[in-house]
């Protein structure tokens, strides 16, 4: 598998914890058999080639989110909760109702 230097991702690593998902990540490097990646979380994964099982390519929408979450792509767990955590750094979630001052 071959991904280029700033594709998106999910990367898929499961410890067996209960509420384990694939996390998003951005490619940084891709060469000498391995994948090196940055997830959400800031932390740096490598990866060997051979065993990048584990990585699979994130669709456009989850990459920079979308207001309605039903136009995502990838339309799971990991895509709904990348995309809550996109809006909420990007401080674009509601937290009132509309035509509610709270």
């Amino acid at each position: 598998m071959i991904v280029p230097q700033g594709d998106y991702v999910w990367l898929d690593l499961r410890t067996g914890r209960e509420f384990d998902v694939p996390v998003g990540a951005v490619v940084k490097v891709c060469d000498s058999g391995q994948i090196q990646v940055l997830d959400d979380e800031g932390k740096e994964h490598r990866i060997a080639l051979q065993n990048a099982t584990n990585i699979k390519p994130m669709h456009p929408t989850s990459i920079q989110g979308v207001e309605d979450m039903i136009r995502l792509g990838d339309l799971n767990e990991a895509g709904i909760l990348r995309n809550l955590l996109i809006r909420y750094n990007d401080r674009v979630i509601y937290h009132t109702t509309p035509g509610h001052n709270s």
